[in-house]
This record gives structure tokens, sequence and C-alpha cells, in this order.
């Protein structure tokens, strides 16, 4: 149902979506050129939603019927909500902001009618931001032309509605971190990804109901809200805030259109995590200012900690007794012998002559190593050298082996280049077995710049 409510000269009008009738129009004679008197006048329908906007069919009336076509200019007037809600006039109404109101700009009457409708478009996120509330939007009619007349009774109208009737909590486009509120700990390969220049921890933005325009948000980090944590008991008291030296993050995360989740990352690297072995590390970042949508204030934010001395990985090639099973023509010690393979030396290589895959590179620890990864560097020169398949075996005992890693068609796309390989399963090992099963080919040698193994917590 609508109820009119008139304050000296403004019509307003409040909307219940339930049962809407409208109100049945006074008929009369249509009079050739009589002038005629516009009234600022109720909704005409159901509200439409779409994912951007909020479309109000609205309707101005005459007190009888057009004697001639003519247009009456329409203006978006949030002043006179406002005046009314602080004068006392208009209460549990919020203002909608005049920046979120479009307005048609004519209302357009024909020849014999006695009523113009026009529309009242809101932005969407706008009314999401005030979601639990009634919403007020004010218009005035500015003149009449071709001798009619403004109603000074009812010349601007102001249309309130409840935001519960027109949307569901389902409805809001609630932006949040899919960890939002939690505690994200990185530890024992855990939420990180491990590099050879540090280790990245991925974050999740998500976006709540039907994905539509594009958007960004912007990212903050915050170093006193970790003090405050610590204080409270909430993170260790062995804790440290990362400082803006410490970490990369990308200072806003784009939405492309049709969106619901985005990946970002925080990158800390290696050094960062050696100087501060023993402590926890913890980063605090929130998402602020989104140029659409809603953010969910319980679950914008969220926290990074760090276990150090169970993420640092280390470099364990140096502490193994290296063999191969079939060396350079000038052996190990030579030019291009085996030993340049493990040698840390990146512009030296290993070179065979006469590959045939079957290259056994072995790796023997004193006391078992969980190796987690490993890295390839190619060689300096001609790729055609370079492996592309190959299978690492381990052992506790040198006789019973067990395949941890496979891999075919590798490709490195520059000389020199390292590239690191995951262990998915990882567990601690005393032998190795690298089996270079492939090249690429074209050739009949293998060559290779480094390898090294990276023992994991």
């Amino acid at each position: 149902m609508k109820r009119i409510v008139n304050f000296g000269g403004i019509l307003v009008l409040l909307l219940s979506f339930g049962a809407c009738s409208d109100a049945d129009l006074e008929e009369f004679d249509h009079q050739e050129n009589k002038a005629v008197e516009i009234s600022a006048g109720a909704t005409t329908g159901t509200i439409l939603k779409t994912n951007e906007s909020l479309i109000i069919p609205v309707s101005i009336v005459l007190n009888g019927a057009a004697g001639k076509a003519f247009e009456v200019p329409l203006s978006v007037n949030q002043d006179t909500v406002v005046k009314l809600i602080e004068a006392g006039e208009l209460a549990d109404v919020t203002a909608l902001s005049a920046a979120s109101i479009m307005i048609d700009n004519v209302a357009k009457f024909k020849f014999g009618s006695e009523a113009a409708q026009f529309n009242i478009v809101v932005a969407r996120t706008e009314v999401e931001q005030h979601f639990g509330k009634k919403l007020a939007i004010g218009y005035s009619l500015q003149n009449a032309g071709k001798e009619n007349l403004i109603n000074n009774q009812q010349n601007t109208g102001i249309i309130i509605f409840d935001t519960r009737e027109v949307l569901t909590a389902e409805d809001i486009h609630y932006i949040s971190f899919r960890t939002g509120g939690a505690v994200i700990e990185a530890r024992n390969r855990q939420n990180y990804e491990s590099s050879s220049g540090g280790m990245t921890i991925p974050l999740m933005a998500n976006l709540a109901s039907f994905p539509g325009n594009p958007f960004t948000v912007d990212v903050l980090t915050d170093t006193d809200t970790i003090a405050k944590m610590i204080m409270d008991g909430i993170l260790p008291a062995n804790t440290i805030a990362l400082q803006e030296d410490d970490f990369t993050i990308n200072p806003r995360v784009n939405f492309p259109s049709n969106t619901s989740e985005v990946r970002f990352e925080v990158s800390v690297p290696w050094h960062v995590i050696n100087d501060n072995i023993g402590k926890k590390l913890a980063l605090f970042i929130r998402l602020e200012n989104p140029t659409l949508h809603v953010l969910d204030t319980e679950r914008n934010f969220t926290t990074i900690l760090i276990d150090s001395e169970n993420v640092i990985e280390v470099d364990v090639t140096d502490m193994g007794e290296f063999s191969v099973n079939r060396d350079n023509n000038s052996g190990p010690d030579g030019n291009e012998g085996s030993k340049k393979l493990v040698d840390g030396n990146f512009s030296s290589k290993f070179l065979q002559s006469n590959f045939v895959g079957d290259l056994q590179c072995i790796m023997v620890f004193d006391e078992p190593q969980k190796i987690g990864a490993y890295t390839f560097t190619s060689g300096n020169d001609d790729n055609r050298r370079d492996p592309n398949g190959w299978h690492l075996e381990a052992s506790n005992d040198g006789v019973n082996w067990t395949t941890i890693d496979t891999r075919s068609g590798e490709v490195f796309a520059s000389r020199l280049m390292t590239r690191r390989f995951d262990v998915e399963f990882a567990a601690a090992y005393t032998h190795y077995r690298l089996n270079i099963t492939s090249i690429v080919g074209g050739v009949a040698l293998f060559q290779m710049s480094e390898w090294r193994m990276i023992r994991i917590p």
C-alpha cells in the first residue's frame, strides 16, 4: 500500500511493496488547449532490480487531460530530504547521496494524457550500503511549458522505501576474504608456496551474490593491529609485525567483469625469515575503498602468521656425497666433469657425451634429509642438450628405491635458467638418485649447469 503525506508543497510517498494499488485517476473530458496543473506523483509499478541499479518508475499527474503534448523538466532534490530529516519531519529515514541518483531529464505528456511516467535510477551499491534502513529520494518539477502550471503545493515529491522490502541479505554484494576474520598460519608447507627467492602466501578476495561490472578494492596493511593482537593474547608473545620493507603486496585488487573471486599474494624473501628465526612474523591485511559494492566488515580483514622455524628452507646439496654412473670423458674433476653439476657455480657445467638416457646422478647424506624441492639450471649454450625428462628416486638403504617425482616434456626457455621442481609428498631419506632419461635431442650430448637439493621443515 502507499501512504501520502504533504509537508507544505512537498508530497511524501511512503512505499510498501507487499500489496500496492494505484489510485484511480479521476476522468476529465479532453479539452483542447486548456491549461493544466501538474503535481508530483507516486510510483507506478514494481521497482526493477538489476545487478547495478534499482529502477523506480514514478508518475506525475495532471488535474485534467493535456490539451497539448508538452514536457516537464525534472531534477533530483536531496537538499529538501536532508532538511526535512534535520527538522525531524522525516523520522527513521536516511537520505541517499545525490551522486547515486539519476533521473530522466523530463517527463513527457502526450496530448489527452492525464499522467506521465519517468524513472529514477539508484546505484545498487548505495542501497546495499544502507541495507536494513529506510531510504528517501527527492525530486522536483522545474516548470511547465505551454501555459501549464506547476502545483505549488505538490511541486516536490519524496519517495521513501524500506531496503528490506526490495533486497534480501543474500542479495548484498559483500566483498570479503575467503579467510575473513581468521589467522592464516604459514608453517610446514601449509598455506604458502616456496620459490628460490622466498615464500608466497596466497590470498583470495570474494564477491558475494551475482558478479557484474569490473571494480577494484584497496589492500591496506596495519602494524598497530598486530601489537594489539599480541597484547590481547590472540597472537603469541614472540610475534613481531612485518614492516613495509619486509614484504611485497599489490596495493589494489582488480575484479574483472563477471568475476566472483580473485587471488593475490604476499611475498616474503628468505632473508627476512632467516633474520627472524625463533620468532613469529605477522601481517594484518584489510580490504578498503571498493569502487563498487559493499565491504563485509566482519570478513574484510585477515592476519598472516609465519612460523619462521617451520618454513625456512635449506640448500643441503653441499652436505651430500655426489657421484654419477658415467662421467665426462675427462673425469669428475675435468673442465666439464660431473662435479661441476654441484659446485655452486652457475657458470660451469657438466657435459656427458654419447648420451643414451641412462644417466644417474646420486646424492647420499649421512642423516635423512626431507627434500621438498630441487632446482636445475640449464647450460650456457645449445638447448638441444637440455634434459626434458627425468625421475627422482629416494631410498634409506641404497637398495630399495621409491620414485618421488617424475617429469616429462620440460622446457628451459633461456640459457642459464634456474627452474624449481617441488616434490609433492616429501619424506626424509638418506639416498637420492636422479635418472635423466631424455634430452631435447638432435645431438648425443647432455649438459646442465647446476643441480641443487632443498630441504624443507
